[in-house]
């Protein structure tokens, strides 16, 4: 019964919140924008922060520093996803325009 009076209008604007490893993300969305900032980032990192996969991806991991001024191994594999994540997308977006 509700369905059919709101058919056809949709919300410009809204805001869902998705929990990252830095706590919880706003984030704004809005259908009618060709190109989203973050992309699908955050919901990207809700996956695999709710999933276990990165806490598993760090457990497994057999990296060590012996040095008190290493960076963290949690700090040293999230630039690597992100690097590979970044890569990834950019030449997704950008293959089609150079082909």
């Amino acid at each position: 019964m509700g369905e059919g009076q709101n058919k056809g209008e949709l919300k410009k604007n809204y805001e869902v919140s998705v929990d990252t490893y830095g706590g919880k993300v706003h984030v704004e969305w809005n259908p009618e924008a060709a190109v989203k900032p973050l992309g699908q980032l955050p919901f990207f990192i809700n996956f695999i922060k709710v999933s276990g996969l990165y806490d598993a991806f760090i457990e497994e991991c057999p990296l060590q520093y012996g040095s008190s001024n290493a960076p963290t191994k949690e700090d040293v594999l999230g630039t690597l996803l992100v690097v590979h994540l970044w890569q990834f997308l950019h030449r997704s977006i950008l293959s089609p325009l150079t082909d």
